[in-house]
Formats: structure tokens, sequence, C-alpha cells
């Protein structure tokens, strides 16, 4: 896991010197996280200010822009000697306004991922407000138990 989240630090630490303060926080989580296996999905949830405008491709690409800088560093070539692939790295950016969306996959990332950044303690707040109404199971997530007709408060 060390070359994988290596890796990691060098993409947040790209992203934190190109937009600083815009960076609110960042969480990563999936697969690699849950097994401990470099060669598995690692997803990381950047909470990057003023993007929520920004279409959801458009976001990805600003992803794989930082990616790609990283991508000529030593750290990123000895994993892709070792493994004989390039790191599974989904970037998922949202901004801090749209946490309140409870978009599943960032809930699940929310509830079950590893804080790394948390400038404001967004995400700490967030997690805490969700409480036990949002319980991670596996990849997935389970929300509460709803009954029919019930309106629930995440």
């Amino acid at each position: 896991m060390k070359s994988l989240l290596q890796i990691v630090e060098a993409l947040g630490n790209l992203m934190l010197d190109h937009y600083g303060d815009k960076v609110k926080g960042i969480v990563i989580g999936g697969e690699a996280i849950a097994s401990l296996d470099e060669r598995k999905p690692l997803l990381i949830l950047i909470f990057l200010d003023k993007v929520h405008k920004i279409s959801f491709y458009a976001r990805e690409e600003i992803f794989e822009y930082f990616v790609k800088k990283v991508e000529s560093g030593s750290i990123y070539l000895e994993y892709v000697k070792r493994y004989g692939q390039r790191p599974l790295l989904y970037g998922i950016l949202v901004d801090p306004s749209e946490i309140s969306f409870h978009n599943p996959i960032v809930l699940y990332l929310i509830v079950s991922g590893k804080i790394i950044f948390d400038k404001n303690k967004i995400i700490e707040k967030e997690r805490n407000r969700i409480g036990n109404n949002v319980i991670a199971i596996g990849n997935g997530i389970k929300i509460g138990d709803i009954n029919k007709g019930e309106v629930i408060d995440l």
C-alpha cells in the first residue's frame, strides 16, 4: 500500500499547490483500502471549491490532468514496474456545497473512507451529522431502516 499512498500524496500535493485554499478535503476509499491491495481500485473524493457549475465529465478531465503530471514521477514508474499496470485511481471532484446532495458514492466514501485532508472539518462534520443513518456494507451503503411511507432526514 505504501507506493499507492505515495502516489495519492503526490497527487494531493499537486492539487494543493495548484488550487491552494480551494481544496477543502480529500478522502480515499474503495477496494484498495478495504483489502489493503494496491492493485485494486482506489476512489479519491476531493472537495474542491467552485466546481459546482462544471460538468462531471470536465471534473474527471481536471483529475486526469493531475494524474498525468504524477505519471512522470519515479514513484508512479516504480508502481508500474512492480505491477505491470497503471494504478486504478478514480477521482471524484465535488463542491463542498454538493455534500448535502447525498450522492451514494460520496456518502459511501464519507462513511467508510479514510480522511487524509479536511481543512475546515467539513467531512468530519458531515460524517458526524449522518451518524448511524448511513451504514457501509461491503462496497455499498445502507441508508437506515426506513418503513414504507416514512420520511427521514439525512
